[in-house]
């Protein structure tokens, strides 16, 4: 028992440094919400932060319990970007993302969807 945190320790301070990027999702025309992500790469979800802009309210998710919104699931892939926030008791959506990453425009690019308040903006979302 007593060598239990020393080894712990020990593991904490061998483990790889885990990167972070992230993605920014802006309407592609006119006003209308953005979305900004932070991604880290480890094998627990990808998006450990999220933002939502919209003129100049910001919501943020960064899993304080005095944030807004929740991340309610994400996932990224070599295809998708996907996201959905919710509300902090997690009754309703606040935002949802869906972007599909085009390889073939410079810049790999997600084009999709951001739903936001009853309506849908399309979005362009660039790594960050």
């Amino acid at each position: 028992m007593r060598y239990a945190v020393p080894a712990a320790l020990l593991a904490l301070a061998a483990s790889p440094a885990f990167a972070t990027g992230g993605f920014t999702c802006l309407p592609v025309s006119g006003a209308g919400p953005s979305v900004s992500l932070g991604l880290g790469h480890a094998i627990s979800s990808p998006v450990f932060v999220a933002q939502i802009r919209e003129g100049k309210r910001v919501l943020l998710a960064s899993g304080s319990a005095k944030d807004p919104i929740r991340i309610g699931q994400s996932w990224i892939d070599r295809q998708y970007l996907w996201l959905d926030l919710v509300d902090a008791n997690a009754t309703r959506f606040e935002a949802k993302l869906r972007a599909v990453f085009q390889p073939k425009l410079k810049g790999r690019p997600a084009v999709g969807t951001l739903v936001r308040g009853g309506r849908t903006h399309k979005v362009r979302c660039i790594e960050s």
